[in-house]
């Protein structure tokens, strides 16, 4: 339940002025059924007023105070707030590494297995009005969910993904950009004649996952020209340590894939957004939080909409008190 705000909260000690009217209200009651039992001949009294108003007088004294407290609530200027994002906020796409380099056991259980959970954390914690989409890259780009609310429908794919061959960051990287791009663009469904969003505004940002770098389809650099030119930041997370190793499926050789951060940083240099380097499971959790936390910056601010409820307030306590005016006359037009 909202507890609602006020402009002018110190004006509700009024309010305390009504308590004191209602306790006068009782007092007067207790002495003048006090002074009639006193100094007034009963049976006479029945005989001359037989229908007197009873409760009625009691029910016309509650809601005039109820109204007079309305209209005290109603002068200190009751608000609601709420919070929106600007229609700005864009979307966020997570680039995964599916390459083999991600089977390494450096970060326990291992790289892939750690960076799954570390990413389903981090979407379920996205604001739940931002669209997110995965898409995941080896020497093959795939789109495995386009932009969308439905945070289940994107665990269900990140628990889903498996390592093959190469690793084609600056495709994933064109591939994510294109997809931000075509979104923006493309007119509302259920509001075809709108106007289509802001050609100025970043369609988007990209979350970008790897442990190592390009080996297959266009540079990473490329890549990284790629969306700065179409406005797209790309937060990059270098995942691993230097000493991460895999076993050739083949023929059982050791090799070693350490983490290269150093391509990852460039990217986000390039196009305006922020590397990170993860070495554990924790830290990719902090790298991720940290995104977070920058991600309203660049996909638009969220507002504070403040609603004055004012009106209600005033209303009610009109109406309350023509109500208790209507039921004097009604009720109370005998009384003694």
């Amino acid at each position: 339940m909202n507890v609602p705000d006020f402009m002018y909260p110190a004006r509700l000690w009024l309010l305390l002025g009504i308590a004191v009217m209602a306790v006068a209200y009782i007092a007067v009651l207790r002495w003048r059924r006090v002074a009639t039992i006193r100094f007034t001949q009963v049976d006479l009294l029945d005989q001359i007023a037989p229908n007197r108003p009873a409760w009625r007088r009691h029910v016309v004294a509650s809601l005039q105070l109820l109204g007079l407290a309305a209209g005290v609530v109603a002068i200190a200027r009751p608000i609601s707030t709420s919070v929106e994002r600007t229609k700005s906020e864009g979307r966020i796409i997570v680039l995964f590494d599916v390459s083999n380099s991600m089977a390494a056991e450096d970060v326990p259980p291992t790289r892939l297995a750690a960076a799954q959970q570390a990413a389903e954390d981090f979407i379920s914690q996205v604001a739940d009005d931002i669209e997110v989409g995965l898409v995941s890259f080896s020497a093959t780009v795939a789109i495995e969910v386009q932009p969308t609310l439905d945070r289940t429908a994107l665990a269900t794919a990140i628990s889903g993904l498996e390592l093959h061959d190469s690793t084609a960051i600056g495709d994933a990287i064109i591939t994510g950009t294109n997809l931000l791009a075509q979104l923006q663009q493309a007119p509302d469904p259920e509001n075809p004649d709108a106007e289509t969003a802001d050609e100025d505004l970043a369609p988007g940002a990209l979350v970008l996952l790897s442990d190592g770098e390009t080996t297959f389809g266009t540079s990473t650099e490329d890549g990284a020209q790629y969306a700065a030119q179409a406005g797209v930041p790309v937060f990059t997370i270098a995942f691993g340590t230097a000493t991460g190793f895999i076993e050739n499926p083949l023929n059982g050789d050791v090799v070693d894939v350490p983490v290269k951060p150093i391509p990852l940083a460039e990217a986000a240099s390039v196009t305006g957004g922020q590397s990170y380097e993860a070495a554990s499971a924790t830290e990719l959790a902090d790298a991720y939080q940290r995104i977070q936390d920058v991600l309203g910056d660049t996909l638009g601010e969220e507002i504070e909409i403040v609603t004055e409820r004012t009106w209600m307030w005033a209303g009610g306590a009109i109406a309350t008190l023509a109500l208790a005016w209507l039921l004097a006359l009604w009720w109370l037009r005998g009384m003694v």
